[in-house]
């Protein structure tokens, strides 16, 4: 390991974004040490909200190509992952509205799909009971107001604290709380009608 790399590998998030403002796009030492430290963060991120694997890793490649060319306009009003997380929800936002114009998925018809009920068949229990959970959970998401599902996710997906989504969507605390506990209030009647 280099002396330049064990030097990145010491200096919190705020002093590398600014050496990365100096040095890209020609230097991508510190650059590089960024995107360490956060891609496991919206691979989770992209995983979550997009479902699969291979989405995930594409929509984390995404994400930091976007960081890569948006780092010089970052302020440091909102902490870097508040603003990494933002982008990384924008991007999942999009990815799933395109899929959404592409492919509309029919529960109804996916539960009549005999392969269904076969593969449904084979699987434990407990695991079938996690999947159905899962679903539920997905469903009840997609059937709320976009800014409800919007504060969810920053809370839930994006591990944030409410300070961190009032600093996100600059709004104050005391809005962001009331904001967040009218979701969860429409999440719960939401679920209870789907799911129980």
């Amino acid at each position: 390991m280099s002396t330049t790399e064990i030097a990145l590998q010491d200096m919190d998030d705020s002093a590398l974004i600014a050496r990365c403002c100096t040095e890209l796009p020609y230097v991508m030492h510190a650059f590089g040490e960024l995107v360490k430290r956060h891609e496991r963060y919206v691979f989770n991120v992209c995983r979550r909200y997009l479902g699969s694997e291979d989405d995930a890793e594409d929509g984390t490649q995404e994400v930091f190509m976007r960081v890569f060319h948006a780092l010089p306009q970052f302020e440091g009003r909102a902490q870097f992952r508040t603003w990494l997380y933002r982008i990384a929800m924008n991007h999942c936002h999009e990815v799933s509205q395109k899929n959404k114009r592409y492919m509309s998925y029919d529960y109804e018809e996916a539960l009549d799909d005999p392969a269904m009920h076969l593969a449904e068949e084979d699987l434990p229990d407990a695991m079938l009971d996690a999947a159905d959970e899962r679903d539920c959970v997905q469903r009840s998401l997609t059937q709320m107001r976009t800014q409800d599902m919007e504060i969810l996710n920053l809370r839930f997906m994006g591990e944030l604290s409410l300070e961190d989504i009032a600093s996100t969507l600059g709004s104050k605390l005391s809005a962001t709380k009331m904001r967040f506990y009218r979701a969860m209030e429409s999440f719960r009647g939401i679920y209870e009608k789907l799911c129980m």
